[in-house]
């Protein structure tokens, strides 16, 4: 618990005062000279979350096509995929303050002065809660919401705590999060240093693909050796576990255990919504279910 609200704790000292300087995930300061009414959103879904969580989604004018973009920003303009955004798009939205941009499109925007501020990881990479955290305090101090976003994560932060405590007791089950893009095909299991890993400690689990890193490919023969008791994966994919010739013989097929949860909720401020239905269905007798 310590851990997890520490985060909480780093305030910015500029309140909500501009110029502000904040500090990119590559260490660099990013001079931010005024309060920003013109927002492109060019990373993934979770800058556009966060503004809309901070009442700030009449400032967006230009969003990248990510999963789990929130249905406030239907009608804002689209600059491309979120990993590959038009460069000519977002210039012709004039903004003030481009979010979750990295690689070409942040050089190419850099070398013309607009600011540009990605959070997390290498690369804008979302590796936990506390990055999520991050980017969350991150986004309030270049909108001037710092307060807002530190009582937003504060919220998530005791929410997880208290789903925490539910499950602290029980057995560890069991269990993995896959993402299988066609019913034989090998899937992809999420190792340590993923949100996927973090989030299935907090739910009161043992990761099987624990001593992976990442997000590598891993063979059907080595899933079916591991036999998890649960396997989540993302909605979308839950029929190719049920469909597949290879992986019936799972228990958590055989078991119906195969539960879906949105890619796109565990690098977002849904993280707690995901983490309640994981805690729900490893732990269902805690929860009077």
């Amino acid at each position: 618990m310590r851990a997890l609200l520490f985060v909480v704790l780093v305030v910015s000292a500029l309140g909500g005062a501009f110029p502000v300087e904040v500090v990119d995930d590559r260490g660099q300061a990013i001079l931010i000279l005024a309060e920003p009414q013109r927002v492109v959103v060019a990373g993934v879904a979770l800058y556009a979350e966060i503004l809309v969580d901070l009442g700030l989604a009449g400032r967006v004018v230009g969003v990248s096509t990510a999963p789990g973009l929130p249905e406030a920003l239907a009608e804002v303009p689209r600059i491309g995929p979120a990993f590959a955004p038009s460069f000519e798009l977002i210039l012709a939205l004039e903004p003030d303050v481009v979010l979750g941009a990295w690689g070409e499109t942040r050089e190419q925007l850099e070398r013309l002065g607009i600011p540009v501020v990605t959070g997390g990881g290498p690369e804008g990479w979302i590796r936990g809660i506390t990055d999520v955290f991050g980017v969350i305090l991150l986004v309030g101090q270049v909108m001037g919401a710092a307060a807002k976003a530190e009582a937003l994560v504060g919220q998530l932060a005791q929410q997880i705590v208290a789903l925490e405590s539910v499950v602290r007791d029980q057995p560890k089950k069991g269990t993995v999060f896959l993402y299988l893009l066609a019913p034989d095909s090998p899937p992809f299991a999420a190792g340590r240093g993923t949100p996927e890993h973090e989030l299935l400690l907090r739910a009161g689990s043992a990761n099987l693909f624990s001593d992976v890193t990442g997000y590598p490919q891993v063979s059907l023969e080595e899933l079916l050796r591991r036999d998890p008791e649960v396997i989540f994966t993302d909605p979308a994919q839950v029929e190719n576990f049920e469909a597949s010739a290879l992986l019936r013989d799972l228990r958590a097929v055989r078991e119906k255990k195969v539960v879906g949860i949105p890619a796109a909720w565990v690098v977002s401020t849904k993280l707690v919504r995901a983490l309640e239905l994981m805690a729900k269905a490893l732990h269902p007798e805690v929860f009077g279910r």
